[in-house]
């Protein structure tokens, strides 16, 4: 069994419901998706898709770069109403911080207050915090940083950095996921980041429609490609495919306190 844990399923650019890209996932061996919010119009979109797929779980949050000019305070509380609506909704984000040339873009000191304000969120309704960290390792950890022993359950999504930046995460409590990025051959890096994540301690995921692994670079990435990161982690960890399989899905499990 097999878990995505970062995909986006409604994406337009599919040209399928979330419902075929589901069943596509299951013919290999994907049991349980989680699929992520970018902005407030995509939390109620996520909140419907769980209520539809029994094997889908979601989230609710705005991306670094999304919903410019929303007053933050209204948009958390709108986010929290979701959240009471929904069992299933079971974590807070994508946020966190995007140093990019994103356009149009959201000023540095008002990304950290979403980010902030997402984290408050998290803490408030006891649910994941799905990190997307691009370019600011040490911005981002300065913020967690401060919620040391305050039960913050999180973890950095699509993680791209190399091991003394993933120990640093690890402190904190903070769980690593791989995507597709990990079969890409030059990212030696990140792959020794693999090798060396405790057990206990990594998720997979695909962030499908985005990132394909190795072998379908330049097309749309699916959750069922999943299985090729499993495999990646498997030969690089050198345990056997399922060992991985079932860790990977019972470390999602526990994070996000889905009782399968």
């Amino acid at each position: 069994m097999l878990t995505d844990s970062h995909c986006h399923l409604k994406d337009s650019s599919y040209g399928k419901s979330p419902k075929e890209i589901v069943e596509d996932g299951k013919k290999q061996d994907v049991s349980l998706f989680i699929n992520i919010a970018t902005s407030l119009n995509d939390s109620y979109v996520s909140s419907d898709i769980c209520g539809e797929i029994s094997e889908v779980f979601g989230t609710v949050g705005i991306y670094p770069h999304s919903d410019l000019g929303q007053d933050i305070s209204s948009v958390s509380s709108l986010l929290e109403k979701i959240i009471d609506c929904n069992r299933k909704i079971v974590g807070i984000g994508e946020c966190g911080i995007d140093l990019s040339d994103n356009k149009p873009a959201r000023e540095l000191k008002e990304q950290k207050e979403l980010f902030v304000s997402h984290i408050e969120l998290s803490l408030k309704k006891d649910k994941v915090l799905v990190i997307h960290n691009r370019n600011a390792d040490e911005v981002v950890l300065d913020i967690l940083s401060g919620y040391v022993g305050r039960g913050l359950r999180a973890v950095a999504h699509c993680f791209s950095s190399d091991w003394e930046i993933a120990k640093k995460f690890l402190d904190l409590g903070i769980y690593i996921s791989f995507s597709g990025m990990i079969t890409y051959p030059s990212r030696h890096g990140l792959r020794e980041v693999v090798k060396n994540v405790p057990d206990d301690m990594f998720l997979i995921e695909t962030d499908s429609p985005w990132l394909p692994p190795q072998g379908h670079r330049g097309e749309l990435n699916y959750p069922k490609y999943v299985k090729i990161v499993a495999e990646k982690v498997s030969q690089v960890k050198e345990k056997p495919y399922l060992t991985v399989a079932s860790l990977s899905t019972e470390n999602a499990c526990r994070l996000f306190k889905i009782n399968l």
